[in-house]
């Protein structure tokens, strides 16, 4: 009984779709549309579905950039309407100051100590992790906690780990020791990095887990036949293997680096010295303290080039040893 009524309302809403078809191919214009919405049915539906994603690209991706990069050629106080075109004045005051190299220097030490630290660290406990029969799920979890965990939480956190009185400071005060780890301008960026580390590694090890399961038992079996060990599958299989979620990482990694801004906002304001003021740090100083906008989007778009130049060097560097 069901299906000849199926088959009758398929049947009735076919012939209304052909009517209406028939009688809009007659228009001018419509029918021109509809001949082609014919022909092009799949790419049609495909444009539709992805609509959604373009307009949220366009409203929160590309206006901002570009407005960015319109303020980054005039002044503009945010309160007042005026925009007057300055050129590149914000870039010349930029390149030609201290201020610039002293946030690249900054960044280029939280990015040497923070990404290697982050990818060894969670390529060890992938490794782990790869190898945990029971509880796997438990352990990931626990790894995994501290990156959902709010940055300005996990901040306020090691801002009392690391004070003089903190947790740290009493543990080394049994032997007679005591160390500034924020009001010192040599440990106040390796604390950072160290603290940011943490909150990311259970992120990239999950990464380096998916990456690891994914290679067949029947490759280490086949090098264990052929007399290599543990160490050796690893350096030879295991690390050459990983190359894609590798890419993945130095450039996720690297991208958290040069956008630093939370942990030392809440941690050091820049301080000591400015020896933790990073870029994302000096725009919202610019911007919002010193009403400094055009100077904050050029910071901003060159800030923006160099992390696409860089990722873009990566890449181009991982992909080559891959396929090496």
């Amino acid at each position: 009984m069901i299906d000849p009524i199926v088959r009758r309302v398929r049947a009735a809403s076919t012939e209304a779709s052909t009517d209406v078809a028939s009688r809009l191919a007659h228009l001018p214009i419509l029918g021109t549309a509809v001949e082609r919405m014919g022909k092009y049915d799949d790419n049609l539906k495909g444009f539709i579905l992805i609509i959604p994603w373009l307009a949220w690209a366009g409203v929160f991706l590309l206006f901002p950039f570009f407005f960015a990069l319109y303020l980054s050629f005039h002044e503009w106080a945010i309160i007042s309407p005026e925009q007057p075109f300055v050129g590149l004045e914000h870039y010349v005051a930029l390149f030609t100051g201290d201020m610039f190299y002293q946030l690249l220097g900054n960044t280029l030490y939280f990015f040497l100590v923070n990404v290697p630290t982050q990818i060894v660290a969670a390529l060890a406990v992938a490794v782990l992790l790869d190898r945990i029969i029971r509880g796997r799920a438990l352990f990931m979890a626990g790894y995994f906690v501290p990156y959902v965990t709010s940055g300005v939480v996990v901040a306020v956190v090691f801002n009392w780990l690391y004070s003089p009185d903190g947790f740290l400071n009493q543990l080394l005060a049994v032997f007679g020791a005591e160390v500034n780890f924020l009001g010192s301008e040599q440990l106040a960026m390796p604390a950072i990095a160290m603290m940011v580390s943490w909150k990311f590694v259970g992120y990239y090890a999950i990464i380096f887990l998916a990456n690891l399961q994914s290679i067949p038992d029947s490759v280490y079996e086949s090098a264990a036949l052929d007399g290599a060990n543990e160490w050796e599958q690893f350096r030879h299989i295991t690390f050459p293997l990983l190359n894609p979620s590798m890419l993945v990482v130095v450039i996720l990694s690297t991208i958290t680096a040069f956008q630093i801004f939370t942990e030392p906002f809440i941690m050091t304001q820049g301080g000591p010295d400015g020896a933790t003021t990073t870029f994302v740090l000096t725009i919202y100083q610019s911007a919002f303290s010193y009403l400094e906008m055009g100077f904050a989007s050029a910071l901003g778009v060159v800030l923006a080039a160099m992390i696409f130049v860089i990722s873009y060097v990566e890449r181009n560097y991982i992909e080559t040893e891959v396929s090496m």
